[in-house]
């Protein structure tokens, strides 16, 4: 888990590259952000009211505002001006990742934006917007500054990476008028393939919206050229190019990377030179005799807030699935599944880590997975796959640490799901892949298209919409505070609206079960379907007041932490199997479908061969209204507390029979012996999970960063 570890990863990297270069019928991939690459320095000055600073370690984009710029708000001392830059990333020293200055004078920056305002001389964002807060009467500054941190750029491992703020993964930033360069050996045969990512930097239309030409040149000859042309709104591209390089390779190559057009996050994405012929998914030419052997393609769809009883094959009888349906009856279906927490931060970082949320140093929404921690995506990567995610962003998102080992992350959420599938697939360069798709389709708020709402109106109560539902008080009285009562309501009005919102939730697992029925027809284009393993899957459930509460992020009750689990491939015959099983087991299945050995301090197995009799754990993994943690033996659960002084002291909030209680309405704590003695059987094992392996991170704390969160529930109690 820690440095000696990550040290291990990059060495494993290199031996694999050594390994691949000694033997001549070996394809040789040739990971060029792991080349040294040169390179001026920007200039100072890059434009009208704009320059480049340089303080220490940390890179600032500075853009200038007049007094002119700004607009007096409704309230007295309250301005606003148009934000002129944009940050990426956060100081290495930590601290705001804005500065306002006005001559001697910084202005603080608050990063709370319902704070705003409750003291003079501080600022904030707002998507395009400077917010300034003066004392009454006080007078704007005839000139200011405002500082944006550039810290996108890091090393892990030996290999360069780009964080961006939707768009990252290996690669090298290029910023426009500033060529960089490497010299290597091209094999012969190959061919050149990487991506062209485009993230604004300077907020004003014309440098958002403007296009940039990319460039490649080979020993001064142009051997790419490409002028991009971004989305007018948000000003971002990412498209993926492939170049056949001279068939007889070149001893000594100069490859020289360019960029034309305004400063913006620029960057080469996943550059790497790999065989010119490779066949396509499935079928290689070299894959008998690669280094890479026959590993298996690895894709993954995870439904986001999903539960298990929305398929058939967990019990539903509306008919909400048939796509996924029509695939649980094609895969292994594991019937007993849970998930190793109740929202999705800690679900995640559990599946990529092999280790529980807090041995990550997990506790809430503004955690990041640590970048000590080695993840399933970098073992993978180390070994030969080419990894890519597409997600919604918001969680699932670089800022939150998860884009680690993926050579491609993208979390622009306003691009359909799809579409960016499509392009990561068309991008084949003959390695195996791991893909992990997540979609947030059926998570709060619940915005049912109008095509769903015509499909099953004769089905579900759909005549109201999520923010009606939201803003009635029974969901009010609980979102920001735990439940007084852990029970279902019992007047039929509060019923009857507990029904419309569970009804605008199965709406959305419709249209996730269409997103699904054309995720697979591209596998299936590919000869991915057959050929790959493919897991469906969720992060957690989703409560509708069976305990009191509805949404996520609750106590570790079974609505909250059943998950569906789907196992289809080659080899994976299908059938229900009754073993319990959890999300902790992820990344040793995949491990295994990828010949790789499982790191010792990992806590799951395979689902591959579940083990007969196991015991699950789970937790809340937040940081108020004391959470909780489950143990799970066979039929028997107890629920106690997510803290090391409640552990010892042998303190529970519930006890189940799953067996005769499934619903987990009559709890035995008190009644029976059998919960205390369940909870002290695993008291060691629970101080271990509940103890950070490396050091806690934090992630950004930016107005606009809250907002996000705040937009999906990940604001106060949170969904």
């Amino acid at each position: 888990m820690k440095h000696g570890a990550r040290a291990a990863l990059g060495t494993a990297a290199l031996l694999l590259a050594a390994a691949s270069c000694g033997q001549e019928d070996t394809p040789v991939w040739i990971d060029l952000a792991r080349v040294e690459i040169g390179g001026a320095a920007l200039r100072a000055e890059i434009g009208p009211g704009l320059r480049v600073e340089r303080e220490q370690n940390d890179l600032w984009l500075v853009g200038e505002i007049t007094r002119g710029a700004w607009l007096a708000g409704p309230q007295a001392g309250r301005f606003s001006a148009p934000l002129p830059v944009y940050h990426v990333g956060s100081p290495s020293a930590g601290g705001a990742v804005y500065r306002l200055r006005a001559g001697a004078r910084d202005f603080g920056f608050e990063s709370d934006p319902q704070r705003f305002g409750s003291e003079p001389g501080r600022f904030t964002t707002e998507l395009t917007k400077l917010k300034l807060a003066l004392e009454s009467g006080e007078e704007l500054p005839e000139r200011s500054e405002l500082w944006a941190c550039l810290a996108f750029e890091s090393t892990a491992s030996g290999t360069r990476r780009i964080g961006g703020r939707r768009l990252s993964g290996s690669g090298v930033w290029v910023p426009a008028g500033h060529p960089r360069t490497l010299e290597l050996e091209i094999p012969p045969g190959s061919r050149l393939r990487f991506g062209t990512a485009v993230e604004p930097l300077i907020a004003a239309r014309e440098a958002r919206a403007a296009p940039h030409t990319f460039r490649v040149r080979l020993d001064g000859a142009v051997i790419f050229e490409e002028r991009v042309q971004v989305d007018a709104m948000l000003g971002e591209a990412l498209a993926w190019h492939a170049v056949l390089l001279p068939s007889g390779g070149v001893r000594r190559a100069r490859l020289e990377f360019e960029v034309e057009g305004p400063l913006a996050l620029t960057s080469f994405l996943a550059p790497r030179i790999g065989p010119g012929d490779f066949g396509r998914y499935g079928a290689r030419p070299f894959e008998t005799a690669s280094a890479t052997g026959a590993k298996r393609d690895l894709v993954v769809f995870l439904a986001d807030t999903f539960r298990a009883d929305n398929l058939a094959a967990y019990g539903n009888s509306l008919g909400l699935t048939p796509a996924i349906d029509r695939f649980a009856a094609e895969s292994r279906t594991f019937a007993r599944a849970w998930s190793v927490s109740t929202h999705t931060l800690p679900a995640h970082s559990a599946m990529f880590s092999g280790v529980y949320p807090r041995q990550n140093g997990l506790a809430g929404f503004t955690n990041a997975l640590p970048g000590a921690v080695v993840t399933l995506a970098e073992l993978l990567a180390a070994h030969g796959y080419r990894c890519g995610l597409v997600s919604d962003g918001v969680i699932v998102s670089s800022s939150h640490g998860l884009d680690q080992g993926f050579e491609s992350f993208d979390e622009r959420k306003e691009v359909d799901t799809l579409a960016r599938v499509r392009a990561f697939l068309g991008a084949d360069d003959g390695r195996p892949i791991f893909l992990f798709v997540q979609s947030y389709r059926v998570h709060a708020p619940y915005a049912v298209e109008a095509a769903t709402r015509a499909r099953w109106q004769e089905v579900l109560r759909l005549d109201a919409s999520f923010d009606e539902v939201f803003a009635t008080p029974l969901i009010q009285a609980v979102v920001e505070s735990a439940p007084a009562r852990e029970a279902p309501p019992e007047d039929e009005p509060d019923q009857e609206l507990v029904r419309r919102l569970f009804d605008l939730y199965r709406a959305k697992v419709s249209e996730l079960d269409g997103l699904f029925a054309r995720f697979r027809v591209e596998l299936e284009a590919r000869g991915l379907f057959e050929h790959a393993t493919l897991l469906f899957t969720s992060d957690h459930g989703e409560a509708f007041f069976e305990h009191g509460r509805p949404f996520h992020t609750g106590r570790v009750y079974e609505e909250e932490l059943r998950v569906p689990m789907l196992l289809h491939g080659p080899g994976i015959a299908p059938g229900r199997v009754q073993q319990p099983v959890s999300l902790i087991d992820f990344a040793p299945t995949l491990a295994e479908l990828a010949g790789l050995a499982r790191p010792a301090h990992w806590r799951g197995g395979s689902l591959l061969a579940p083990a007969e009799q196991r015991v699950l754990y789970a937790f809340q993994a937040r940081d108020k209204d004391r959470p909780t943690m489950a143990v799970i033996d066979g039929t028997r659960k107890v629920i106690g507390y997510e803290d090391l002084e409640a552990l010892r002291a042998g303190s529970l909030h519930a006890a189940f029979d799953l067996g005769a209680d499934p619903g987990e309405q009559t709890s035995l704590h008190g009644r029976e012996a059998w919960p205390a003695e369940l909870l002290r059987a695993h008291r060691a094992a629970l101080e271990e999970m509940l103890t950070p392996l490396v050091t806690p991170e934090w992630i950004d704390s930016t107005p606009d960063k809250r907002r996000e969160l705040e937009a999906v529930g990940y604001g106060g109690d949170g969904r």
